[in-house]
């Protein structure tokens, strides 16, 4: 007999019990609103009854899920309270360059000291650099290998301008890494956008330290531009 049908026979059951097992008067095929509150208020009701009994008989199992509650509602507390504790601060920055590098390595963002030393020297490469940027990584060495032909000339220093306390990274607003910029005494700064290969970054410089070229004649001028690419240069 479906549970959804009204049960045939004539009887023994009362409503009640009708009613909780989800049948209806004879006939019927749901329940009424009505009748499903009541299904539901009785079944709590017995509910209750069953818990109060349980807890008359056996008092050390009601104690027991008491005690249980709070200590899970002071386990919550104390946890929520201790969350502002076990923040780690990020840990500080390492050497990007080997200490017997011709580059000078500001591997703490040092963005002023970088703008002291520039004021002394005729001509500056600035690498700007994030210690876990692959393409970073990868340029390191091709860094290294033109600082080392032109360091008689050339001062190469590399900042750090991704630890969020360094004054590089509260100060520059760099989209993508690394970042080389070129300072002459008489110009700059110059962004070098060719590729991170050691050659082609040392043509950018041994141009950029000779900016002036005198060309006495026209054939001269189309051999240059034949033969070399143009910088623009942008004077400040």
């Amino acid at each position: 007999m479906s549970e959804c049908g009204g049960r045939g026979g004539g009887g023994g059951n009362n409503s009640e019990d009708a009613e909780d097992e989800g049948g209806g008067p004879k006939g019927s095929g749901s329940l009424s609103p009505a009748r499903a509150a009541a299904s539901l208020e009785g079944r709590i009701r017995r509910g209750l009854r069953g818990a109060s009994l349980m807890a008359r008989q056996r008092p050390e199992l009601l104690c027991g899920a008491v005690a249980l509650g709070c200590a899970l509602l002071f386990a919550l507390k104390f946890t929520c309270s201790r969350a502002k504790d076990v923040i780690i601060p990020a840990k500080p920055p390492v050497s990007f360059f080997s200490s017997r590098s011709p580059v000078l390595d500001l591997f703490q963002g040092q963005l002023d000291y970088a703008d002291h030393v520039r004021q002394d020297s005729e001509v500056v490469v600035l690498f700007f650099y994030a210690p876990w940027c692959g393409q970073s990584i990868a340029a390191r060495a091709e860094i290294e290998q033109a600082a080392s032909r032109l360091s008689d000339q050339v001062l190469f220093v590399a900042i750090n301008c991704w630890w969020n306390q360094g004054k590089c990274r509260k100060q520059k607003h760099f989209f993508y890494f690394p970042v080389i910029h070129l300072y002459h005494r008489s110009f700059g700064p110059i962004e070098y956008k060719g590729p991170m290969s050691a050659v082609y970054i040392e043509k950018f410089v041994r141009r950029a330290m000779k900016p002036l070229l005198y060309i006495p004649s026209q054939s001269a001028l189309l051999d240059f531009l034949s033969s070399y690419e143009v910088l623009s240069l942008r004077y400040w």
